[in-house]
Protein backbone atom coordinates (compact mmCIF):
# COMPACT_ATOMS: atom_id res chain seq x y z
CA UNK A 1 0.00 0.00 0.00
CA UNK A 2 1.34 3.46 -0.33
CA UNK A 3 1.06 6.66 1.63
CA UNK A 4 -1.82 9.29 0.53
CA UNK A 5 0.56 12.11 1.73
CA UNK A 6 4.26 11.14 0.06
CA UNK A 7 3.19 7.82 -2.46
CA UNK A 8 6.00 6.30 -0.34
CA UNK A 9 5.36 2.41 0.71
CA UNK A 10 3.57 2.11 4.23
CA UNK A 11 4.99 -0.39 6.94
CA UNK A 12 2.79 -2.92 8.71
CA UNK A 13 3.25 -3.00 12.13
CA UNK A 14 1.57 -4.73 15.07
CA UNK A 15 0.72 -3.17 18.26
CA UNK A 16 -1.41 -4.04 21.31
CA UNK A 17 -2.87 -6.65 18.63
CA UNK A 18 -4.07 -4.34 16.26
CA UNK A 19 -2.32 -4.31 12.77
CA UNK A 20 -1.04 -0.63 11.77
CA UNK A 21 0.03 1.03 8.45
CA UNK A 22 2.74 3.93 8.68
CA UNK A 23 4.85 5.50 6.31
CA UNK A 24 8.60 6.33 7.93
CA UNK A 25 8.83 8.97 5.45
CA UNK A 26 6.33 11.45 7.26
CA UNK A 27 5.73 9.16 9.78
CA UNK A 28 1.67 8.97 9.00
CA UNK A 29 -0.31 6.51 10.60
CA UNK A 30 -3.50 4.58 9.53
CA UNK A 31 -5.78 2.60 11.31
CA UNK A 32 -9.23 0.73 10.52
CA UNK A 33 -12.34 1.76 11.82
CA UNK A 34 -12.46 1.23 15.66
CA UNK A 35 -8.36 0.17 15.92
CA UNK A 36 -7.68 3.11 17.80
CA UNK A 37 -10.04 2.62 20.61
CA UNK A 38 -8.18 -0.92 20.98
CA UNK A 39 -4.76 0.49 20.97
CA UNK A 40 -5.93 2.98 23.63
Amino acid sequence: MKCPIDDENLVMSERSGVEIDYCPKCRGVWLDRGELDKIV
